[in-house]
């Protein structure tokens, strides 16, 4: 029977918590798995219940705040003998963990082991080659996506339909539709999350679509720092257009919370976002605008290109466990990568990791109708910051995009200093870094 430890507690209650799934995790035939308090938690315990239902096996989940998972995670892996079977690996975090050489390749427990067919790998990052020290099909598979969280473009159809407006193709389209939201005076034109722990992951789309790259990983211990090219200003000046002349007032402030509320209140009528935010624009109990999102493909750059930012979580199998151990952990996540039970899944509330069920019933489905627009993104995203060093250079870029949301470095400025800054971290690591010329 599923065990569910919530590390929400404090004083002797916590200790009791944590002593009793360490007592039930001795239990050989378990699987242990760490996981994040979600929005998608609960649709993952019903999978995890119908996999128990339907294997007799037993799944033990210790549900941990996004703010500790990763250093429960280090721990364990570090640890001679592993807490947990399978960590969940959020996006920004998979360099790290990846590059230690703390996972088991899959590989290595089951001999020729795939991921699943139609099951996404979001830009290769289920993959990772040591020889050139980033993400790569070339490289060993280790881990299965387990959330598939992606950005999508989101528009309210009413607004569409009242101003006749078509679903935009490329950036100029999507400024233009904008501007004639923004002129009507009922709703802000679109929506940023460009708030400073939220930009570089929502700017991601606008930079590769250009062409553009953050840092280019050009082998083991060697990257060119690309972020002030005229591709990435480019995109900063359409982040920046949208952001100031057609979005609500203060948009350096506007988080995932507050974009999400806009949108659910009508006063948005645009956004780029996650594909978890669905739910909460579906949800009659919380949204004013049920049944008017529609969701998209983002907008393709001057050559056609297509981009989304890969914000997925990441299944690994620990190292420092026992091979029947990493065996049972195995069986579960290739059980879940199933069609029918990712079907299951997105019934339940969860984002799919496979790309091919808009060709189930889901696919026509109006509850559903997201399914194909997600598929599509999904396709297309990228892992912007596919290093050891993400965390350091995301938050060094953060920095510099959010001043020039709010008008305290020019764009060119904001970029070039963003360039001075990742190129430190990175000769700081011993890295060979070459530089693009200032702009």
């Amino acid at each position: 029977m599923k065990t569910i430890t919530a590390r929400l507690l404090a004083g002797s209650t916590a200790i009791a918590a944590v002593a009793t799934f360490a007592a039930a995790a001795n239990a050989a035939d378990t699987v242990r798995i760490a996981i994040n308090q979600s929005p998608w938690l609960d649709s993952f315990i019903e999978m995890v219940d119908l996999y128990e239902s339907e294997t007799g096996n037993t799944v033990e989940l210790d549900v941990v705040p996004f703010t500790g998972l990763l250093e429960k995670i280090r721990n364990s892996l570090r640890a001679a003998d592993g807490d947990y079977d399978i960590v969940n690996v959020n996006a920004l975090w998979l360099p790290e963990i990846y590059s230690a050489g703390y996972l088991k390749p899959l590989a290595e427990i089951r001999e020729g082991y795939k991921l699943g067919d139609g099951t996404l790998s979001y830009g290769g990052t289920t993959y990772w080659d040591s020889t050139t020290g980033t993400f790569s099909e070339d490289g060993q598979l280790l881990g299965v996506p387990l959330n598939g969280n992606v950005q999508v473009l989101y528009y309210n159809s009413e607004i569409y339909d009242r101003l006749n407006l078509e679903v935009p193709q490329d950036w100029d389209g999507l400024i233009a539709n904008a501007k004639a939201i923004q002129a009507e005076g009922d709703a802000y034109g679109f929506v940023p999350r460009a708030a400073r722990g939220s930009i570089v992951y929502n700017f991601t789309p606008y930079a590769y679509t250009q062409n553009g790259a953050y840092v280019t990983v050009k082998g083991d211990k060697s990257v060119e720092v690309s972020i002030n090219s005229p591709e990435v200003l480019k995109a900063l000046e359409v982040y920046l257009t949208l952001a100031n002349e057609a979005g609500p007032p203060n948009p350096g402030a506007i988080a995932q919370g507050e974009m999400i509320q806009l949108m659910s209140t009508g006063r948005g009528a645009q956004t780029i976002g996650v594909i978890a935010a669905w739910g909460s624009f579906e949800n009659p109990n919380e949204s004013r605008v049920a049944g008017k999102i529609e969701a998209t493909l983002i907008p393709a750059g001057p050559t056609g290109t297509r981009a989304s930012s890969a914000g997925h979580w990441v299944a690994g199998i620990a190292g420092n466990v026992s091979p029947e151990r990493q065996d049972a952990a195995l069986d579960f996540l290739d059980w879940f990568q199933g069609l029918d039970v990712q079907t299951a899944y997105v019934r339940a509330g969860g984002v799919p990791v496979r790309g091919d069920l808009g060709k189930t019933d889901l696919g026509q489905s109006e509850e559903f109708r997201f399914i194909e627009a997600y598929s599509e993104n999904a396709a297309n995203a990228v892992m912007a910051l596919p290093f050891p060093q993400a965390n350091e250079v995301s938050d060094a870029l953060a920095l510099r995009l959010n001043q020039a949301v709010i008008g305290e470095l020019e764009p060119a400025a904001a970029l070039n200093d963003a360039a001075d800054a990742i190129a430190e971290i990175f000769e700081r690591e011993g890295y060979d870094v070459s530089r693009l010329p200032a702009l």
